[in-house]
């Protein structure tokens, strides 16, 4: 096969998706018999061979779903003695009247046996009735939860069973749901449970910055400077999040290729004026990324930008070709391999296809309209061929298409790269003057200003994005088959077409 990979994914996509659909329930033991008639099939026919392990893939991702769906059983019930030690794991967004943390439950103490039960699962906390702020629960932070607080256990043993809210909990591999208020969860200091030392060192770094931006930007270009540089959009209003979702924009917000395309410039530039080799450079890179991906919680998006990179670099250390399509594909299976229910997060699902129609359309577009706009050309045909690819996806989970994301990112994209080179010269020289520091972010301040003003006044352009009702599944099936014969057809022409010119050439 030229690319496995991309085989090798579509099969265990199948297999995921047909364990979603039918109840039917496999073992272990069905998969390790169907790789074991793989191997004797090997012993007999190559081709063969390549069947049975396609087989056997897809039987893989149907047992993987199972699994996964199913779950392990942590309690039952929630009786009155028993106590949840459980450790902070990010920070926590603030609703009205609770606040709501990512936490993995470490052990349950039972009072009445006096016993320990080691558990290591990541769940959801919800504490309500909450005045605390951000730093008062920090990160590896070690928590009691007292047993009568616990009002929900995510625990479903059919997928039937399962809605999309429960369905995206999974996919983040959060198994369970707890729910406290304040006056019964407990900071455990005594707790001799190791902390995380690098966790933590990134997360005072990430506090540092957003102090920084809060300090020498202007109030709300702070808060998109923030969402810009975290990938996070809850430092947005929801009236600021709907301009931007109006806008087609909404994309700089959350971390993504583009912004892992960035870094890797700005710091080999920076690498370079200072004169450090090409090898060293690349592996500076790479630590750095993998501490970017750190602070902002390894959202899949960055995984799946960082590990194409890393990729990139290995490919270029061992001497071999790299192809990125093949290179997408190794990194979704392995994704879906490690959390099978990533497969149902929009992250999962606009970071791939986004990524792939990059890959496949842009550089169609990028030559048919070369000749006709020049410069404009890579930009237009990255943006357009992102549009086109994820249109359906966008319309199913936002019911919301932009019309006039074209031009919005034609004038908005070009300035991340600026925005960010400037952003960390003033954060890194405000380490050492906070005046100079503050001067420079001056630029990047007038710089947010105009994305800001722009936006606004794109987002009350007349039918510029319009609403459109729940899309279904069959009919976002047709628009990728659809999309996906005219490329198959265009690629077949083109190669016919480069047949014919080198056989002229040949006659000649």
């Amino acid at each position: 096969m030229k690319r496995p990979f991309v085989t090798l994914c579509i099969f265990l996509f199948s297999g995921i998706l047909s364990a979603h659909i039918f109840e039917y329930s496999i073992s272990l033991n069905f998969v390790f018999y169907s790789l074991i008639i793989s191997l004797i099939v090997f012993l007999f026919t190559e081709e063969g061979f390549v069947i049975s392990i396609l087989i056997t893939t897809s039987i893989l991702g149907y047992y993987l779903y199972n699994h996964s769906i199913i779950g392990d059983i942590l309690v039952v019930s929630a009786p009155q003695n028993v106590i949840i030690n459980a450790r902070i794991l990010n920070e926590g967004s603030f609703k009205k009247g609770f606040s709501v943390y990512e936490v993995e439950i470490i052990d349950l103490y039972l009072e009445k046996s006096n016993k320990n039960i080691k558990v290591y699962k990541k769940s959801q906390l919800k504490i309500y009735e909450s005045t605390l702020n951000s730093a008062e629960l920090l990160i590896d932070d070690i928590i009691e939860i007292r047993s009568s607080n616990i009002t929900k256990v995510l625990k479903r043993t059919s997928e039937n069973e399962l809605n999309s809210y429960e369905l995206f909990l999974k996919s983040k591999g959060i198994e369970y749901i707890l729910e406290a208020g304040i006056e019964n969860i407990e900071i455990n200091s005594t707790s001799d449970y190791r902390k995380n030392k690098f966790r933590q060192k990134s997360y005072k770094i990430k506090i540092y910055i957003e102090d920084f931006l809060d300090s020498t930007l202007d109030s709300e270009n702070g808060d998109i400077a923030k969402s810009i540089v975290f990938g996070n959009q809850g430092y947005l209003s929801e009236e600021k999040l709907d301009i931007f979702s109006k806008t087609g924009t909404a994309h700089i917000m959350a971390v993504s290729g583009l912004h892992v395309g960035l870094i890797v410039i700005i710091i080999d530039n920076a690498l370079k004026l200072i004169k450090v080799g090409r090898n060293t450079r690349l592996c500076l890179v790479i630590l750095i990324l993998i501490f970017y991906s750190y602070m902002v919680y390894f959202p899949v998006s960055i995984v799946r930008a960082v590990s194409m990179y890393a990729l990139y670099v290995m490919a270029y250390f061992l001497n071999r070709r790299y192809d990125s399509i093949n290179a997408l594909f190794f990194i979704a299976c392995m994704l879906l391999i490690y959390r099978p229910l990533s497969i149902f997060s929009i992250s999962f699902q606009l970071s791939f296809v986004a990524t792939l129609s990059i890959l496949l359309l842009s550089p169609i577009i990028n030559k048919k309209l070369g000749e006709k706009i020049g410069f404009l050309a890579p930009l237009v045909a990255i943006t357009l061929s992102a549009q086109i690819g994820t249109l359906p996806i966008m319309a199913y989970y936002f019911n919301q298409i932009s019309v006039i994301s074209l031009v919005t990112n034609l004038l908005i994209v070009p300035l991340l790269g600026p925005i960010l080179s400037i952003l960390f010269i003033g954060i890194s020289v405000g380490l050492i003057s906070f005046e100079l520091g503050f001067f420079i972010n001056q630029i990047s301040n007038s710089l947010l200003s105009y994305i800001n003003w722009i936006s606004m006044k794109c987002a009350i352009i007349p039918y510029g994005s319009f609403e459109v009702n729940q899309i279904k599944f069959k009919y976002i099936a047709c628009y990728y088959i659809l999309l996906g014969t005219i490329y198959f057809l265009y690629k077949r022409k083109e190669s016919k077409n480069l047949k014919e010119e080198l056989m002229i050439t040949y006659e000649l």
